[in-house]
């Protein structure tokens, strides 16, 4: 395969803004179709991005044999149904977090690609950063010590009552937007899992979603991971990395891009700043991505940790709602 033929499942925001300018920078990939349930959404939306084919229902846009691969960034309750069928039909899925509303969902979503030997992939870009392969660096080099604790928040104001992430029978509220961003960091610096996990939210009363959230995630040998994440607290993002002999800041560990990003490590003798780079990690991203579908090669870590992401997600929310 020389050149991987994408399809866009709906019309998000992030599909236009985000994935759209990072797949043209990638080598030998291209977008072939875009569908939506509204044809002239669809087809307006095609004419704005130059895009080939508009399809007004989603399978039509499955059943093509020119498209390889298909980018979901469908509201969350969509996500199994539609990645399911992709599979059913042997595309490629690159499917926006979370993947799922729960577990099992997550494990029959692993178990459709598996049957038909493709490739499915949770969209969380930010690892492919540069600036975590520094961190990680840091971390293998022992400047600061054993890791013992994670800090993290991610937050917006979300003013929009109208607005999905606002429908919990669309899989809304902070958790599932901004927190889960929080509990794949933590899992991913502590490369294990949590024993216990314990939360405690703030939901809304008209549209019974969690508006904040916070959380602990208790890890082997007294490490701990605490996060907030809200819609109701202002525009921030941080994760704090603390070890037995000193500390890492990353002043914006998702989206580098929204402001002025840097390192801050600091030990008992000093600290110092280093400076993140501008790369696109969506770009990054999709780079690995098509390189795996390219190659024929696909990583079964991959669902395997979505499958442990989502249980945790899973056991947060319901200790919350306790």
């Amino acid at each position: 395969m020389h050149v991987v033929h994408w399809g866009i499942l709906g019309t998000a925001r992030i599909a236009e803004s985000q994935f759209i300018p990072a797949i043209r920078d990638v080598i030998d990939s291209e977008i072939t179709a875009v569908a939506s349930r509204d044809a002239t959404r669809a087809s307006a939306f095609a004419t704005r991005n130059a895009i080939p084919t508009a399809y007004d229902n989603y399978e039509a846009l499955l059943a093509d044999p020119q498209i390889d691969a298909v980018y979901i960034p469908l509201p969350n309750h969509e996500h199994a149904r539609f990645a399911i069928l992709a599979a059913k039909y042997g595309k490629h899925v690159l499917c926006e977090k979370p993947l799922a509303l729960h577990a099992q969902e997550v494990k029959e979503m692993r178990d459709a690609a598996t049957a038909q030997g493709t490739l499915m992939m949770e969209a969380f870009m930010y690892p492919f950063h540069p600036q975590w392969e520094r961190v990680r660096d840091i971390i293998e080099k022992g400047e600061i010590g054993e890791v013992r604790i994670i800090s993290s928040s991610f937050s917006f104001p979300l003013n929009n009552d109208q607005d999905i992430r606002m429908n919990r029978s669309y899989g809304g509220g902070a958790l599932y937007d901004v927190g889960t961003y929080c509990v794949h960091v933590s899992r991913m610096l502590m490369q294990d899992e949590p024993f216990q996990v314990t939360a405690l939210a703030h939901f809304d009363e008209k549209h019974g979603i969690d508006l904040t959230l916070s959380g602990i995630l208790h890890f082997s040998g007294g490490r701990q991971a605490h996060f907030d994440c809200s819609f109701e607290a202002m525009d921030r993002q941080h994760v704090d990395i603390i070890g037995s002999l000193g500390s890492i800041a990353i002043t914006h560990p998702f989206r580098p891009d929204k402001g002025k990003a840097e390192l801050i490590i600091q030990t008992d003798s000093h600290t110092r700043v280093e400076a993140v780079s501008t790369i696109n990690q969506y770009t990054k991203e999709l780079e690995f991505f098509c390189h795996c579908v390219k190659t024929n090669y696909v990583p079964k870590h991959l669902m395997e940790q979505s499958l442990a992401h989502a249980k945790v997600l899973d056991i947060l929310y319901q200790t919350a709602r306790i």
